[in-house]
């Protein structure tokens, strides 16, 4: 199959830019049917290939939550995948509880074997689609999400006022750091003010706050 992370990651970076000005890509059937149907292929060899990627797929994300600001109740991992976002926000958060979430059946499946093995008690992982959560308005103290498209519309619905987002990305640090006036538009758009945005290794991470 070859080194399906790294391909991943090349094209990734124009299909960013593509995103960043025109977000409404993301709701097309081509798009919904590519982020459908690669993470169940390439699930069972995902953590294997992003160990040997050469790229620090926690760098960036890392670097984020230590600019995080509220010490969160409760937390959701967007398109979680293997889940190793949502096993660093519970590391980091001891006493908040954890939901993640992943449109792929076998990243869920993975992820909750994961949490077994780590022994963490605040962490729920279950199958749920990022264009439509099940969940209430205004749910969550914060939200997170690495490496997957973001619907903003949905993940600051669910967020409490004054609730913090962050959003991770490993590679194409250099795409998003030449799209920022963009980035810091489209958070205003869904009424989130930026707090911090910053290259982080190979990568960046975007770290924002809903409005009260």
């Amino acid at each position: 199959m070859g080194d399906i992370i790294k391909v991943k990651n090349i094209l990734m970076k124009p299909l960013i830019k593509m995103v960043i000005k025109h977000p409404q890509i993301m709701e097309s059937k081509l798009f919904l049917k590519a982020m459908a149907v690669f993470p169940e292929k390439v699930s069972s060899i995902y953590d294997e290939k992003a160990g040997k990627s050469g790229i620090n797929y926690q760098a960036a994300f890392l670097d984020g939550l230590s600019y995080v600001r509220n010490v969160p109740d409760k937390v959701l991992d967007i398109c979680t995948g293997t889940g190793f976002a949502a096993l660093l926000v519970a590391n980091k958060f001891n006493d908040a509880k954890i939901e993640a979430v992943d449109l792929s059946t076998e990243m869920i499946r993975i992820s909750i074997e994961k949490v077994k093995e780590a022994n963490y008690s605040n962490l729920i992982f279950r199958t749920g689609n990022a264009m439509n959560l099940d969940y209430s308005d205004n749910e969550f103290d914060m939200v997170v999400t690495t490496n997957a498209p973001i619907y903003l519309a949905e993940a600051v619905r669910v967020l409490k006022p004054g609730g913090e987002i962050l959003v991770a990305y490993s590679f194409g640090g250099e795409v998003f750091n030449n799209a920022k006036e963009d980035i810091v538009q489209l958070l205003k758009n869904y009424r989130l003010e930026l707090e911090v945005f910053k290259s982080s290794d190979k990568g960046v991470f975007i770290l924002g706050r809903k409005e009260k």
